[in-house]
């Protein structure tokens, strides 16, 4: 029998919270609502991530730019892997990604 909305996204955030040990940065400024959404959506399915300060720091900066990283924030990478801007078109399309690099397949929130 086919499961249910409800409990595919319940065995998706089981399996999101299984893979915790996998390291999961949020590049953000203080004070960017853009930031503080992806933080309390990741808060929200109990994704673990470490919230990483770009408020003054310039050679971070440049080290994300140098990586195909953006001049903007927030941003993400999953163990290493830094989610390109060109990867994404919004929010949705950038909490995708990093459960698509997370869990090691396709994953779209809309």
């Amino acid at each position: 029998m086919e499961k249910n909305t409800k409990d595919k996204v319940k065995d998706l955030l089981k399996e999101v919270q299984d893979n915790n040990h996998k390291k999961v940065l949020v590049y953000a400024l203080d004070g960017c609502p853009a930031c503080d959404e992806l933080k309390g959506k990741f808060d929200k399915i109990g994704l673990n991530y470490e919230s990483v300060k770009m408020n003054g720091n310039d050679e971070l900066w440049e080290e994300l730019e140098k990586r195909g990283g953006s001049e903007y924030a927030p941003q993400a990478e999953v163990d290493g892997y830094l989610i390109k801007e060109s990867e994404y078109e919004n929010m949705n399309d950038l909490i995708s990604c990093v459960l698509t690099n997370l869990l090691s397949r396709k994953i779209v929130v809309k």
